[in-house]
């Protein structure tokens, strides 16, 4: 039979070079690949686990296979040529150029990725300000269509008294609505009355009320005040019957401050984006709130429209049909260089840039440059440090001498525990008998015996009967099934109960003959008994849930997907799956509320809004029930939701319904009372008085009184 060649410090520094080479690139890229792949933490945490075991599948294959292969190489003699330098050369090439080619496709990834998220703040923006615009408008429409005002208007004509309580329903209104201030104009346009806070009426107000109609709000603005102060109107002529022309009322609005705070906030810390609102004003791009960089600067701050260079006048010199989505490059306000988009605003004249200073964007591409560049230079680096530990390894292999096969296995296992010895995972190896031949300083900690105690023990030294016999048992399988086996052991040591994951596989001589068996096993008691917590307050919540007298729901895009059994009883079914089936809550209320109910939770699902109100609904046995619903809008498997309970107040409704009639029977007993009172008094006051009349007819005719003195009745008294 042949010698094979022993191992060498060449065969441990190629072994531990190229463990160490293929152990960092996992690290740097698997932690890479799990942030890009995976979100949530739950989703991290099990990729993370996953991820843990396969390396420890990976590298203790790898090493296994590195170490048979060079007990099993034979000794050869190589001799370097020039040929062996042009794969050489044509492998660092081909790596520099798919270096190359990441950080090209980084550079176009990163601005793609800064693109649609300027295009994200822009759309959400531009319908926060249209929102925001539509609800004044709307505010406005309350004075329009509210022939309340129009008979305060009437009264304050007529009384000051009236005026008073019409600006005192004004003031009211302002507070609510968040109006500035409110001016009331007669039919001609001239003021009337003003609300503190109010201002005059400037030239673009004034040309403005020519175009104003009945039964329509008017928009002005926003344009500077006398003052100098942003201004933005909502003009509402008041309900009159008369057939004339109305009189009128200025909602007036500081329009820079609302404005700011939409536009102000930024999605990411520390950033340099901006968005700000602009328009044209004849050849001049006029910009409409407050700058970040330059403060108080709505309306005033206006730049020209012909600049090729301003980011906003790049957007109105394009067909805005076709290039409503496009990215421009160009510079802002302080000409600083930036990158941005343009969206207009519905209903105006107005525009929203979302912009960031090309300086940002120029750092984020660096920085992800940087890192590839630094992962191809590793990989260069490690490739060529391959290549030539290879070559070393070829010139030391000449000078080796053989050596017996027993002592090459005998090497093969010191180095396998020397590599072993560096891992927090316990690496042993058994022979045929079940005895130790290998035992990694972890597995040392682990059952509080050092390696040398161990070698030549089989696992009755350490573990109670039971579990060693289950151990030997599963090494045994393992040999007879002649592959990797991975499974959970609880074994008792002396720090407590532990679990672990073990993986298992069979060990093989220079002939592929198995001679014992090796091992990895990880301890995952931490995770295990968190995974243990985790089920046992699921089970905890949901008894909670199934066991509550109140009905909890969920429901999405309108129809019922879970409900407790509590809900099924408050409608007299004795399982869910009866009312699963009628699909929607609105379903289960009366006519004359489903409509409301199924409005309350569109809103809710879809404007994140809550839900608190009571209706009428229908019970199993088809008598009515009375409800109170309470809702709010959740996240569920990814889609909005609403969440919420469901609870019988039938008997509330009815014991109030009782103390309601009660205190209506008590108030008619107490005024029949208070009547019947009132006459007996009477009664009695005419009754003195004609006694008293009769006693004076009887001293008037010499005759003695037949009643006694009776005091003089109030009447008479008087």
């Amino acid at each position: 039979m042949a010698e094979r060649p022993p191992l060498t410090r060449a065969h441990v520094l190629n072994v531990v070079l190229t463990y160490a080479a293929v152990a960092s690139l996992w690290i740097l890229l698997s932690d890479k690949a799990v942030e890009w792949l995976f979100s949530t933490p739950a989703q991290f945490a099990l990729a993370s686990t996953i991820k843990g075991w396969l390396f420890i599948v990976i590298t203790a294959t790898l090493l296994y296979a590195m170490l048979r292969r060079r007990i099993d190489q034979p000794t050869v003699s190589s001799t370097p040529s020039r040929r062996q330098l042009l794969p050489f050369v044509l492998f660092n090439g081909l790596i520099i150029a798919l270096t190359a080619m990441a950080i090209a496709q980084n550079i176009n990834l990163t601005q793609d990725k800064e693109a649609t998220r300027l295009e994200t703040i822009a759309d959400l923006k531009g319908k926060r300000i249209t929102e925001w615009l539509n609800s004044r408008e709307f505010d406005a429409h309350i004075l329009l269509e509210n022939p309340l005002y129009g008979a305060l208007y009437r009264d304050a004509q007529t009384s000051h008294a009236g005026q008073a309580d019409l600006m005192a329903r004004l003031d009211e209104f302002l507070s609510i609505r968040r109006f500035s201030a409110a001016t009331v104009l007669a039919p001609g346009g001239e003021v009337l009355w003003q609300t503190q806070g109010a201002s005059g009426l400037n030239r673009a107000l004034r040309d403005a009320l020519a175009s104003v109609s009945a039964g329509r709000i008017t928009r002005i603005g926003p344009y500077l005040d006398e003052q100098g102060h942003a201004r933005l109107d909502f003009i509402a002529p008041l309900p009159v019957t008369d057939g004339k022309k109305p009189p009128l009322i200025v909602l007036q609005i500081n329009s820079s401050e609302p404005l700011n705070s939409i536009l102000k906030t930024w999605p990411v810390p520390d950033s340099s984006g901006e968005a700000l609102l602009f328009r044209r004003n004849g050849e001049q791009i006029q910009f409409i709130n407050d700058v970040r960089y330059r403060p108080d600067s709505a309306l005033t701050l206006q730049l020209p429209a012909s600049s090729k260079e301003l980011l906003a006048a790049q957007y109105l010199s394009h067909d805005h049909d076709t290039q409503d989505k496009a990215i421009f490059f160009g510079r802002d306000y302080r000409n600083v260089p930036v990158f941005g988009t343009t969206r207009p605003v519905q209903g105006t004249d107005w525009f929203l840039m979302a912009k960031i200073d090309k300086a940002e964007l120029n750092h984020a591409v660096l920085k992800e440059s940087i890192w590839i560049g630094l992962v191809g230079l590793l990989v260069l680096l490690i490739a060529n440090t391959g290549i030539v530990l290879l070559r070393q390894h070829t010139r030391l292999q000449m000078a080796e001498q053989v050596r017996q096969s027993q002592a090459g296995r005998l090497q093969a296992l010191q180095l396998l525990s020397a590599i072993a010895d560096s891992s927090e995972d316990a690496i042993f190896a058994k022979d045929l008998e079940g005895k130790y031949i290998l035992f990694n300083r972890a597995a040392s900690q682990f059952v509080g015996k050092s390696a040398s105690e161990m070698l030549g023990q089989d696992d009755t030294a350490i573990f109670p009967p039971a579990q060693a016999h289950m151990l030997m048992a599963l090494g045994a399988q393992v040999i007879a099934n002649d592959r990797v086996q991975t499974q959970e052991e609880n074994l008792t040591l002396p720090g407590g109960e532990r679990v672990f994951l073990a993986t298992k596989g069979p060990l093989r001589d220079n002939n592929g003959e198995v001679i014992g068996i090796f091992g990895i096993s990880r301890d995952i008691t931490d995770f295990k008994r968190a995974e243990a917590g985790l089920r046992e307050r699921e089970g905890l919540f949901r008894a909670l849930v199934e066991q509550s007298l109140a009905g909890i729901y969920i429901i999405q895009q309108g129809q019922l997907c879970y409900i407790n059994p509590g809900f099924a009883r408050l409608f007299g079914y004795g399982s869910t799956a009866a009312l699963l089936k009628m699909g929607s809550l609105p379903a289960l209320a009366s006519a004359k509320d489903s409509a409301r109910v199924a409005e309350l939770l569109q809103r809710c699902e879809q404007e994140d809004s809550e839900i608190h109100t009571r209706f009428t609904a229908l019970h199993h046995d088809h008598q009515n029930i009375e409800m109170e619903l309470y809702g709010r809008r959740v996240d569920y498997r990814g889609q909005p939701a609403v969440l919420g309970l469901l609870l019988d107040i039938t008997e509330r409704e009815q014991v109030e319904q009782a103390l309601t009639r009660q205190a209506s029977e008590l108030r008619q007993q107490n005024n029949e009372l208070e009547r019947f009172n009132k006459v007996m008094v009477d009664r009695e006051l005419a009754m003195l008085a004609l006694k008293h009349k009769v006693n004076e007819l009887s001293l008037q005719l010499g005759e003695q009184p037949p009643y006694p003195q009776a005091p003089t009745p109030p009447e008479e008294s008087l």
